[in-house]
């Protein structure tokens, strides 16, 4: 049998097993999931739905032109540029068609909107040219009972957009309803593009909102469904007798709708030292105590399962390194929010000595990345993984600290009048970090306001973006990030400030973006930690690997120091260099060309409907 076809079997058979387990994702009752699997019957007969409430907020963007009915509205090409309904471009946005006309009663009825438990606030996208215009919102019919009305103030022209705030009576506005939209005003050369709202208790689809991806370049790992697998119960936790890592048992719920800790802590995996350590969860989960979706409020990027070299990799064990370290008396304390995962299937690799031979190779990594804390920006070393194997060679599974540039310092992002390096006056924890030659890139509130108004503007996304380099398995990573919830700002005591609030400076470059406009036409103020803030750590554009790299070893099996350095084929406890890695015998190179190097973009709150939020 094709040995590539061998392996997608195997993958196939460990995913069908894990999901016919009670856990469903980590382990069977308590057999880590390197180790030969059995199926299992489970005690419980009941199962993950594939549809229930979410108590959570949801975002929920309607376009204009998809009304049940209009009376004296018309339609028009948008402007050319209005890409609006994609603000963290995933993927393409075309040109969209908008409602015109909208003035002297002229209306659009909505059919069976869900408004959950209550809506404070639409957002409108429109253009006015000149003047203002008046927006009614009616519950039923045109005469039905008015739950909010706005005025719409000029944007200038017709080539100038704005996401505006219409505010609702969230008493009356909830339930399943037929919104209609009626303008009210006489001002008819407004241009109407779409409309949004944020709403608690609504009906959503599990598989539906685990994360949104293009499929541009490279294809992204599938969803594997969550609906229908069994419910989580308490019986999936570790075993009293099981010796627990320090990483496991840190997390805990910090939103009413979130999940309880107990779910959190059954997904779990068994380290190649034996202890108890977190691995992937999804970021949604049925709660058996409510009967209702419920969120962890972080997610930990792609399943692992999806990957077609799980039998190599396994489920990532979060704070491995950093318990191996601790054995040392030297501890690297990484939080449990960071932890991403990252499965690249059938990528087209070229030989670096002769580009006419491709390999497909699958490669499975994990990387600890968080954007939210101080701790990037003295840290240097953050915990990876990388699992792979390329057809017709040897597979690797390799682990230890990843080196993103020099411990104690860090770098603005890369882009006009910035790049400077920055000293955060921050002791590195621990203090031996070796230097790594590459860097953490990070927003600063310095970086954000050089240079004339327009140059601020025009280049505000990229100074908004956190991008962090290294060399893993002998080539570059890169890893982007263009949401993060943090800056470093030195005049505060933690040397880092939310990003959202720059939202509400109407004097800030991120004020007039895209995310902004709608933070403030969300309804009440949105804090850093709350699910509406679009500013999660979730989206990212740009990952890439430029390839794969090997020597030859005298052994599958070789022992290195905690940064991947000094490898021999025992281990030397007193040198330090006890990390076991599976590397090829027979060493090979392959490198992956401009765009082929690329992951999907991709967001892993799915666009604000999962209840993922800072920290992330």
């Amino acid at each position: 049998m094709n040995p590539k076809l061998s392996r997608f079997f195997l993958h196939t058979a460990i995913t069908l097993l894990l999901l016919l387990s009670l856990s469903g994702i980590s382990h069977v009752l308590n057999i880590p999931v390197l180790q030969p699997l059995k199926v299992v019957a489970a005690t419980s007969t009941l199962t993950i739905p594939s549809s229930a409430l979410a108590p959570w907020p949801v975002f929920e963007r309607v376009d204009a032109l998809n009304s049940s009915f209009r009376s004296g509205l018309n339609t028009a090409w948008g402007d050319y540029w209005e890409r609006s309904e994609n603000p963290f471009d995933i993927g393409y946005t075309e040109q969209t068609q908008e409602l015109t006309n909208t003035a002297n009663g002229n209306y659009a009825i909505y059919n069976n909107l869900d408004l959950g438990s209550g809506v404070e606030a639409l957002m409108l996208r429109i253009a006015l040219p000149s003047g203002t215009n008046s927006v009614e919102v009616r519950l039923g019919s045109v005469s039905g009972s008015v739950v909010g009305s706005c005025t719409i103030n000029s944007t200038g022209s017709l080539s100038d957009y704005r996401t505006v705030p219409c505010p609702l009576n969230s008493s009356l506005a909830k339930g399943k309803q037929n919104l209609v939209i009626r303008f009210t005003g006489s001002n008819s050369s407004m241009r109407f593009n779409w409309f949004a709202f944020w709403a608690k208790d609504t009906v959503q689809k599990i598989d539906e909102i685990q994360k949104i991806q293009s499929s541009d370049i490279n294809q992204g790992s599938p969803v594997i469904p969550i609906s229908g697998r069994p419910i989580r119960t308490q019986s999936l936790l570790p075993a009293s007798s099981q010796i627990l890592a320090r990483s496991y048992g840190l997390w805990s719920p910090g939103k009413t709708w979130e999940c309880p800790k107990w779910m959190h802590d059954t997904y779990f995996t068994n380290g190649d030292d034996g202890k108890v350590y977190p691995t992937w969860h999804p970021p949604v989960d049925f709660n058996p105590e409510t009967n209702v979706y419920c969120t962890y409020g972080h997610e930990h990027g792609d399943d692992p399962l999806s990957s077609e070299v799980f039998n190599i990799a396994g489920m990532p064990a979060f704070g491995y390194v950093n318990e191996q370290l601790a054995n040392q008396s030297v501890y690297r304390n990484e939080d449990h929010f960071g932890h991403k995962s990252f499965v690249a299937n059938n990528w087209q690799m070229l030989n670096a000595s002769n580009t006419s031979l491709i390999k497909s190779c699958d490669v499975s990594f994990k990387l600890h990345m968080g954007t939210h804390s101080p701790d990037a920006l003295a840290n240097t070393a953050h915990e990876m993984f990388a699992s792979g194997k390329c057809d017709g060679l040897e597979p690797f599974n390799l682990k230890h600290f990843a080196l993103f540039g020099a411990a104690g310092e860090f770098k603005e992002p890369e882009t006009s009048l910035c790049d400077l390096s920055v000293n955060p006056g921050i002791t590195p924890s621990p203090t031996n970090q070796p230097y790594g030659d590459a860097h953490r890139a990070i927003p600063t509130a310095g970086c954000y306001q050089r240079g004339t108004v327009d140059q601020k503007t025009a280049d505000v996304n990229t100074r908004n973006t956190e991008s962090w380099l290294t060399g893993f398995a002998g080539k570059s990573f890169y890893f982007n990030i263009t949401n993060p919830s943090r800056f470093y700002d030195p005049s505060t005591t933690t040397k880092i400030n939310r990003t959202v609030n720059n939202c509400y400076d109407p004097a800030h470059p991120l004020s007039t973006t895209l995310i902004c406009e709608e933070t403030l036409a969300a309804g009440s103020k949105v804090e850093w930690d709350d699910p509406r803030s679009p500013f999660r750590g979730t989206t990212q554009r740009e990952t890439h690997f430029s390839g794969l790299a090997f020597s030859n070893s005298a052994n599958s099996v070789i022992y290195t120091d905690a940064y991947g350095r000094n490898a021999r084929i025992s281990p030397a406890p007193a040198q330090g260099i006890t990390f076991k890695q599976i590397v090829p015998v027979q060493g090979f190179k392959y490198d992956v060309n401009s765009q082929a190097s690329l992951f999907p973009a991709r967001d892993y709150s799915a666009l604000g409907q999962n209840g993922v939020r800072a920290p992330n």
